[in-house]
């Protein structure tokens, strides 16, 4: 091996040993500013160690490698006494090279590249070591010239992007960034795309928002804000920019990798610190987190871009957040002044050192890690419902999300705990068409977290059995989910439907037509024959508590088609009691849509009734469509056109005579006017302008009906 290349593995292996000892060390008794400090300091020091060992003397430090063994690629290669072949090398394994910021990138790829330079030295000594010079320099380049072209990469990004102006995002990102202290100008960018939110540049920060961040909650625009603004609070980038430099000239060192690794779970986990020392309550944050993680898992980011939640770090973040006994303060200047001495004093002798290879035995061969199958994944959320007995699932794959009730005791009976006592949980779900298996946590009842599915193997055979056909696996993933298995197509037959296909199941699944469902309406009177005619009373909202409710206030037995148009129009029970409290009982469906329609609701009514208006449900329909609402009559009434009829009111408000003009008229001289003088005069174009205009020229006084003249004759001069 190069002594040149030697000696990058010694030295660094000094500085990232140190810088890992600390983290252990630091690992329960700082915060995770602390330790990303740690890691930030040994980054820097790997920069370093090549202009500091030129002016250091040498330390020299003995490394015990593995003897070299016969090759295996031909009886007559001789290897020199310095070489080193794993398994993978001799068989001529390409090395992988991986950048700064990709999840994908592991110190067993790094390795990959240390047993490739090795591969080289199956040459002669000189040209071993100038291969391996070549090849060290080549692995160099690549990663830097990739790191040059990243922002490029982003530039392309904010040309498709366009900047975020709306004032409700920019009160939220002037206010975290006054709340981190943050007073550099930072741009506020929305992509075309739905890429995973995002910040970068040194000088000039950017955050970059997906396209669908407008339909976020305030809640969850400000914990994206702050979260990103804390990166540019703490200059990650920077410190990103400086890791991926050392990982470059580092490349064949494993530990670089893991280093750079653990720099990046330090600094997600700081800048959450950051967003709950902000205020942001613990188990909302981790909710947008899990849900950001999941919906933008497969979105790229540049290297040098600092995504908001990748998801191989999000367990660990998660139980951090919702950790109450952690310690989430950064270091103050002071201490973090220390922590550079020390870390100084400690780099100086590790510059100095050199390495000596010093042979113990024969190497054992790599072993390359096997893949396992794609299955399918996504979130899960569980929260407590208004009923004690029962909670909400959420279950949301790709671009579906699921959700429907179910008995906290069912759901305890399967997890196997008890939630309310629960921090994780781990268990199977087992359906007809497939099993969940569930990770996640748990406080106060509330639970999220991923799963894995894996389709029945059976499940597809048995619906082809019985004429409905074969599910794909996608299909036994929906119809798990909603616990559509054997024994819903038993209640299917049990309660008159035809068979469905797998589509038509699939859709029911889809649409939380489960078997509860279908139970509970057939129990009311409706088996409809089909399952698409339920599936549109579900999309319509149509559940047997509205059923119930319909029937308990007189409207019983209504059509499929009656109770679509109910729902459709707003006509629930709540609706129809309301009415019958203020004396409207006994009216049809078509009354009631038609009142509802209009706006005609028991608020209304009610105001109306306060003011002295009783009238018939035909009758707060015209007067609701003439725009006579509890508002006009009160400003009118307040002005002195009080008691009046509601033909009166309904004249007036079509002819433009509101309070406004009637007050207006009033400062001008014609207060206590007659209604009807009102009306004439408004429809023959007398305003306030026009009477103001006459009294400036000393026309003063005038009678409605001369004033009504003079606007008639066109008298404006």
């Amino acid at each position: 091996m190069s002594p040149f290349v030697l000696d990058i593995i010694v030295r660094a292996s000094a500085v990232l040993a140190a810088a890992a000892l600390a983290d252990v060390v630091l690992r329960r008794r700082a915060s995770a500013a602390t330790r990303h400090l740690v890691w930030t300091v040994a980054f820097g020091a790997l920069l370093a160690l090549p202009a500091a060992s030129s002016v250091l003397p040498e330390l020299t430090v003995p490394i015990p490698i593995a003897r070299p063994v016969a090759p295996r690629v031909g009886p007559t290669a001789i290897l020199p006494s310095n070489a080193v072949v794993s398994h993978d090398a001799a068989a001529g394994a390409v090395p992988v090279l991986c950048l700064e910021g990709r999840e994908r990138c592991k110190p067993d790829t790094a390795a990959a590249g240390v047993s490739a330079l090795a591969s080289v030295a199956r040459l002669t000594p000189g040209v071993a070591i100038a291969a391996l010079y070549a090849l060290y320099a080549a692995g160099v380049i690549l990663l830097l010239v990739r790191l040059v072209l990243e922002p490029f990469a982003l530039r392309r990004l904010t040309r498709t992007s366009s900047d975020v102006t709306a004032a409700a995002w920019r009160r939220l990102c002037d206010g975290a960034a006054a709340e981190l202290s943050v007073s550099r100008t930072v741009r506020l960018v929305r992509s075309e795309r739905e890429v995973m939110p995002l910040t970068f540049g040194t000088i000039a920060p950017t955050i970059v928002l997906p396209a669908s961040a407008d339909q976020w909650t305030e809640d969850r625009r400000r914990a994206v804000l702050l979260h990103e603004l804390a990166h540019v609070a703490r200059r990650d980038c920077l410190v990103q920019r400086i890791a991926a430099c050392a990982c470059a000239l580092y490349w064949p060192h494993p530990g670089v990798w893991w280093a750079a690794k653990r720099l990046r779970t330090e600094r997600e986990l700081a800048c959450d610190d950051r967003v709950l020392a902000s205020g942001a309550a613990a188990r909302d944050y981790a909710g947008h987190l899990l849900e950001i993680a999941h919906a933008f898992r497969t979105a790229p980011a540049p290297a040098t871009a600092l995504g908001m939640a990748r998801p191989r770090q999000l367990e660990r973040r998660l139980l951090a957040i919702l950790d109450d006994a952690r310690h989430r303060g950064a270091p103050g200047r002071g201490r973090g002044s220390v922590l550079v001495v020390v870390a100084i004093a400690l780099f100086l002798p590790m510059a100095a050192v050199r390495g000596a290879l010093m042979p113990i035995g024969p190497a054992s061969p790599a072993q390359s890690p096997a893949s396992g199958p794609q299955e399918f994944t996504g979130t899960w959320e569980v929260h407590p419902s208004r009923d004690p007995a029962q909670v909400q699932l959420t279950i949301r794959s790709g671009q579906s999300t699921l959700g429907r009730t179910m008995a906290l005791a069912d759901l305890e009976r399967l997890a196997g705990t008890t939630l309310a006592s629960a921090s994780t949980v781990h268990f199977p779900i087992r359906r007809d068409a497939g099993t969940f298996t569930i990770d996640g946590l748990c406080r106060n009842r509330a639970c999220a977290g991923t799963f894995v599915f894996e389709p029945s193997a059976t499940f597809g055979a048995e619906l082809a059995k019985r004429g409905i056909g074969r599910p794909t696996p996608q299909d036994q993933f929906s119809l798990a989910a909603s616990d559509i298995g054997l024994a819903y197509l038993d209640t299917l037959a049990a309660a008159g439907y035809a068979t469905p296909d797998v589509r038509t199941l699939v859709r029911a699944a889809q649409h939380g037509v489960d078997g509860g469902y279908v139970k509970d309406m057939a129990a009311l009177g409706y088996r409809l024959g089909t399952l698409d005619v339920l599936i549109r009373l579900r999309d319509h909202g149509v559940d047997p508590e509205y059923v119930r409710g319909m029937a308990a206030n007189g409207l019983a037995k209504l059509s499929a088609d009656d109770l679509v148009r109910g729902r459709d129009h707003g006509v629930d029970p709540e609706y129809v009691r309301g009415l019958a409290a203020l004396g409207f009982r006994g009216l049809g469906l078509d009354a009631l849509v038609g009142a509802r329609d209009h706006g005609v609701d028991p608020e209304y009514i009610r105001d109306m009734q306060s003011l002295g208006h009783k009238l018939t449900i035909d009758g707060y329909t015209r007067t609701r469509d003439h725009g006579v609402d509890p508002e006009y009559v009160r400003g009118l009434g307040s002005l002195g056109y009080g008691g009046l009829t509601a033909d009166a009111l309904i004249g007036a408000r079509d002819h433009g005579v509101d309070p406004e003009y009637v007050r207006a008229m009033g400062e001008l001289g014609y207060k206590g006017t007659p209604l009807d003088s009102m009306i004439r005069m408004r429809d023959h174009g007398v305003d306030p302008t026009y009477v103001r205009r006459l009294q400036q020229r000393g026309m003063s006084n005038l009678s409605v009906d001369e004033i009504i003249r003079r606007r008639d004759r066109g008298d404006d001069r």
